[in-house]
């Protein structure tokens, strides 16, 4: 069986989260309960709808939850633009940053639609097999998921 830590798009919505902790770290006390608390809380969400999603039987759950977390990711990174803005961080570390959500971005776009191809495959299956929608331990550990995806692919 698959553990959720095997999966590229979780690993890299860690490191993301990671960063963001990194990045809120350096910003003035002023802001304690501010941008940067808004980041901590919804970057942190972001691996915990990817857990939540392969965690699901059902496709059409697995799918609320991966887009929650693209949500997610856009008001990251709409809050990553207002700290450069605001000049918590520079012009070098906004497009470290941006880098860092662009790989999430295609891994989880890529998920999503892996998703949506076993979900509307496996409905076929099941009315005629019974079956439930893939797991966790069905789903691709690669990175090659996803990593050519754009997002008008979704």
């Amino acid at each position: 069986m698959m553990q959720i830590t095997e999966l590229e798009v979780w690993k890299a919505a860690i490191e993301l989260a990671k960063r963001c902790y990194e990045i809120t770290s350096e910003f003035p006390d002023s802001d304690n309960y501010g941008l940067s608390a808004q980041i901590r809380r919804t970057v942190t969400n972001i691996p915990a709808n990817v857990s939540a999603a392969a965690s699901r039987k059902h496709g059409k759950e697995s799918l609320r939850h991966l887009f929650r977390s693209r949500d997610l990711i856009y008001e990251v990174e709409s809050h990553i633009y207002l700290a450069n803005k605001l000049g918590h961080i520079d012009d070098e570390l906004l497009e470290s940053m941006l880098e860092t959500l662009n790989t999430s971005k295609r891994l989880l776009f890529g998920f999503i639609k892996y998703y949506k191809r076993s979900s509307s495959s496996d409905q076929r299956y099941r009315r005629s097999s019974g079956s439930d929608n893939p797991s966790v331990e069905d789903l691709p550990p690669s990175t090659e998921h996803g990593m050519d995806i754009i997002e008008d692919d979704i």
